[in-house]
């Protein structure tokens, strides 16, 4: 039995393949909110700062909005942003530190 399931499930063996082009990794959540960081002078909603079309899918949208509040947080940690929410669940807005 065990050398008919070997060889029947030979042919029907697909590795999987990880689609890496719906997925924003938090360094390039990172790299993006410094190149947008210094225009954010006033509070800006978090999801003014992900990559524009991404949105339109589901999934591409769940990534973006992590990697990106990821992001956030590591910049709010270094003291380069500011993050705000005014309720829970209610959108999170950052600024630019203001000094």
């Amino acid at each position: 039995m065990q050398g008919y399931a070997r060889v029947k499930t030979k042919d029907e063996f697909k590795p999987f393949v990880f689609e890496r082009n719906s997925i924003l990794t938090m360094e390039q959540a990172l790299e993006r909110m410094r190149s947008l960081i210094g225009h954010a002078t006033n509070w800006s909603d978090l999801s003014s700062f992900l990559p524009e079309g991404w949105h339109l899918d589901g999934k591409r949208l769940r990534s973006a909005t992590a990697s990106t509040f990821a992001a956030a947080l590591e910049l709010a940690k270094y003291g380069l942003i500011e993050l705000e929410q005014d309720a829970s669940f209610s959108a999170i807005k950052l600024r630019k530190k203001v000094n």
